[in-house]
């Protein structure tokens, strides 16, 4: 298998990339434009491994076996690294202090540095006014990729010295063969990709046993709150809130773990004998990453319920199983359907937006789901009450 075989669904940005390789005119930026987590990751690495694999065949092709293949792949290469927000945004402290001095740093390894910036369109200005200034004077070594959804959030200076590229959502086939690397028993395959919507990160999320039990307990809250009531909304909220917080833990051990082979690198306790800064930032990233996972499972419940709502919304519409996302819970979507209003549906959406919106702005988490949970939980239970009543 080559470095290119990890990239699925994205035929032409391969190519595109492929044919920059193999004329040596690889762009010193690039703009990938599309859904989160299509593919941006796998092809920056893979071309991160093309253009540093002393073994490679061609311009274009990696060996994809060699330990800096085998390094970059795993995200530990660092030739390659992951720009990742600080919370809901870069700022312009994060460009100041990290990104230019690493873009600036001379390579120890490898020949071409490559820097993803995930979620590029939440630079703030000020963030976007920084990276303008080494983007306009690239150091030779350094390949920029960034990742956006909205295009339009950046600024106009930022977007025009990029090479753009457009990310799809997967077609079924490719999901499909996703699906069976990932080890999705085939009954569930049909039902999972259509649940992902053409991202291949949220089906490698479900084919975990532990979302996908969540999922399941996602999809059922409705149920849950029409029969339970407002009772079951603070309980609920604790539930989710506790999940997410329990996803922390793998990375937490991961992170502890390198933390000690750092220690043990520099040999020494303590701060003494880490260079200047380092051991600070390490935190900090650290800390970062965690955040991250918690507000990423968060989101995985806000995108099964939103999901889940308008599913009724197309059910209520007389849409038949062809156009329901989440068609292995059918039977499900039919009963909640005559349960709650189109009108108390949508409102139910706009509150699955306002709390996506307060959570990437850190509001409390607990406090946000509860909010949302509310708004569904009293139509419901008015609802089931009236039917019981019948």
């Amino acid at each position: 298998m080559t470095t290119w075989d990890h990239v699925l669904g994205q035929p032409a940005a391969v190519a595109s990339v492929r044919a920059a390789l193999t004329a040596d005119e690889v762009a010193h930026a690039w703009l990938l434009v599309g859904p989160r987590g299509v593919g941006q990751r796998e092809l920056t690495r893979a071309l991160a491994a093309a253009l540093n694999c002393p073994e490679a065949s061609a311009p274009d092709e990696a060996c994809g076996r060699c330990s800096t293949c085998e390094r970059i792949e795993r995200g530990s290469h660092p030739v390659q690294t992951d720009l990742e927000p600080e919370g809901s945004s870069h700022l312009v402290e994060g460009v100041r202090e990290e990104w230019i001095p690493l873009a600036t740093r001379t390579l120890t390894e490898g020949r071409r540095r490559v820097l993803r910036v995930v979620a590029a369109d939440r630079m703030n200005e000020a963030a976007q006014n920084a990276f303008l200034k080494i983007l306009e004077e690239p150091p030779p070594s350094v390949v920029w990729v960034l990742d956006v959804e909205d295009e339009g959030a950046l600024l106009d200076t930022v977007a025009s010295r990029c090479r753009r590229l457009d990310l799809v959502p997967w077609r079924p086939d490719a999901m499909h063969v996703l699906a069976e690397r990932l080890g999705v028993p085939p009954e569930q395959r049909a039902a999972l990709g259509r649940a992902a919507l053409g991202s291949p990160e949220r089906l490698t999320d479900l084919a975990d046993p532990q979302i996908g039990q969540a999922r399941w307990n996602h999809l059922a809250l409705l149920d849950r709150l029409a029969t339970g009531g407002p009772g079951q909304v603070v309980p609920a909220a604790k539930e989710i809130v506790s999940w997410a917080r329990s996803r922390i833990a793998p990375l937490k051990e991961r992170n502890q773990a390198e933390f000690a082979r750092l220690e043990e690198a520099f040999g020494v306790e303590g701060n003494r004998g880490w260079p200047p800064g380092v051991r600070q930032r390490l935190t900090r990233r650290f800390e970062r990453l965690e955040r991250q996972e918690q507000r990423r499972a968060l989101e995985l419940f806000l995108d099964d319920l939103a999901s889940y709502l308008r599913d009724l919304l197309a059910a209520q519409a007389g849409a038949g199983s062809e156009v329901l996302v989440n068609l292995d819970h059918e039977t499900a979507i039919r009963r909640d359907a005559v349960r709650i209003a189109a009108p108390d549906a949508v409102r139910a959406l706009q509150a699955v937006a306002r709390c996506r919106e307060a959570l990437e702005r850190n509001g409390n988490p607990e406090l946000q789901i509860e909010r949302l949970l509310l708004q569904l939980a009293l139509p419901l239970f008015a609802a089931a009450a009236r039917e019981r009543a019948s």
